[in-house]
């Protein structure tokens, strides 16, 4: 099926050539699933909104940005502009999905409704600057057609109301031509090396203009923060990836050099919205709790 995209005119729309266009799934805001159970009557939830879903208070911290930046200047144009993907195009699952948004009081500028194996080319087609999903086969599709994906950590509270919290995994940030040959030490294939300039150039534009946001903001109370963790490369890997961050404009708030030890707590710790990895995911000669 073709994607068909919706815009939301419930809400002021962005100028797409000024915002940051995100692509998040509906699968990771909403709980798409139908109750547990035997059904009586296959359209009795049809009028209901459907449940928040593991990924939900991303986009409340997504709002509380765009918010914050508009208190600060009434005519900000470098906001987060909201695009849901949905790759259940049926009119049932259509009418929910939007109701539920209004329901919550969500800033969705537009939704893309398409089918399962056809979600990149509407990513392309409406400027998106990152694409976010909780299933991870879904950001390793996106990566692997070059659009920039990142997946959406799991919230323990889905009523936090914290700052949005970006995490930068910076293994293949911090390494340049010299360090290059790690990667295939640790386990890398030879195809996946040779992504790593094309990852690096891709997901530039989004950690630029991030960087910009964060600066609009103080130290302290900000709305957004920005981390940076290095979790199976040397430490002096760490220290390029702040290099190069700091070049592309971005000053990180916290920052951890893990060196190969373990990263669940640190991600505890943090308790990140969006886990930025490059698509790369774990070399194979690294444990999994790396």
């Amino acid at each position: 099926m073709d994607a068909t995209i919706v815009l939301n005119t419930r809400v002021k729309q962005k100028d797409s050539s000024m915002a940051v266009v995100i692509a998040v799934t509906a699968s990771s805001i909403f709980d798409l699933e139908e109750e547990e159970g035997p059904k009586t009557d296959s359209t009795a939830n049809e009028n209901e909104p459907f449940k928040t879903g593991a990924a939900f208070p991303f986009i409340k911290a997504v709002q509380r940005v765009n918010e914050t930046l508009l208190e600060m200047n009434p005519e900000e144009t470098l906001l987060f502009d909201v695009m849901l993907l949905s790759k259940d195009g049926s009119a049932n699952s259509r009418s929910r999905i939007e109701d539920s948004a209004v329901h919550y009081g969500l800033e969705i500028g537009r939704f893309c409704f398409c089918g399962p194996e056809d979600f990149i080319e509407p990513l392309r087609s409406n400027n998106v600057k990152l694409f976010l999903s909780t299933d991870q086969d879904d950001v390793f599709k996106a990566w692997e057609r070059g659009v920039p994906a990142a997946q959406l950590y799991r919230q323990d509270d889905p009523e936090c109301t914290g700052p949005l919290r970006v995490l930068f995994t910076g293994d293949v940030l911090g390494l340049t031509d010299d360090t290059a040959p790690l990667l295939t030490e640790l386990g890398f294939s030879e195809p996946q090396v040779q992504n790593i300039a094309a990852v690096k150039g891709a997901m530039k534009e989004f950690v630029t203009c991030v960087g910009e946001m964060r600066r609009r903001f103080g130290r302290d109370g900000s709305p957004l923060r920005i981390y940076l963790m290095t979790a199976w490369s040397p430490r002096d890997v760490c220290a390029s990836a702040l290099k190069t961050l700091r070049g592309w404009g971005v000053e990180v708030d916290e920052a951890f050099c893990l060196a190969g030890a373990p990263r669940g707590p640190i991600l505890a710790h943090v308790r990140p919205h969006v886990l930025y990895d490059h698509g790369l995911g774990i070399p194979r000669n690294v444990p999994a709790e790396c």
